[in-house]
Order: C-alpha cells, then structure tokens, then sequence
C-alpha cells in the first residue's frame, strides 16, 4: 500500500493518494507550519523520515515526501507564509 503513496501539488491543493485511500485534499494557503516529527501516528508516510504539515484551524496531516527539501520549496512557492522549521 505505501509503495503507491504520492502527494500532487497541484491547483492550490495538496493531494494524498495512499495505495486506494484518497485524502481530502488540503489547501496550500491553510498551511501555517512544516516541521519534522517523529510520530508513529498512522499516515500517509511511506517512510519514518516524517514531516508534519500543520493547516487550517487545528488540523495536521503527516508525510514522508521523497524529494522533502523541493517538496517544501514547491509549497513555500504557493505559500510564502508557510513557516518552514525544519532547515
């Protein structure tokens, strides 16, 4: 299942395809935070090199990005506001 995890930036939204579960795409300019976690937490995150992306009122969502450093930088180029805690 996680051999088939992907994230689509795309149209203002990130999009999580995890094996056939679809998450509910998450609107760039909601992003607050990236961080790293180390969170054993269920998620769409194929590895434990983990990020944490803190959106909208409350809510965060747990990845693991192959390319994380221009993962980020493609987010940021949405969002400039998007504080970045990792670098």
């Amino acid at each position: 299942m996680f051999l088939n995890t992907t994230y689509l930036v795309e149209g203002g939204f990130l999009k999580i395809k995890s094996g056939f579960i679809r998450y509910p795409p998450v609107a760039i300019c909601e992003m607050k935070k990236i961080s790293k976690t180390s969170s054993l937490m269920s998620a769409p995150a194929a590895s434990f090199d983990r990020i944490q992306i803190t959106y909208g009122k409350f809510d965060e969502v747990i990845i693991s990005p192959k390319e994380r450093d221009q993962f980020i930088a493609e987010l940021q180029n949405v969002n400039p506001e998007l504080i970045n805690t990792i670098n």
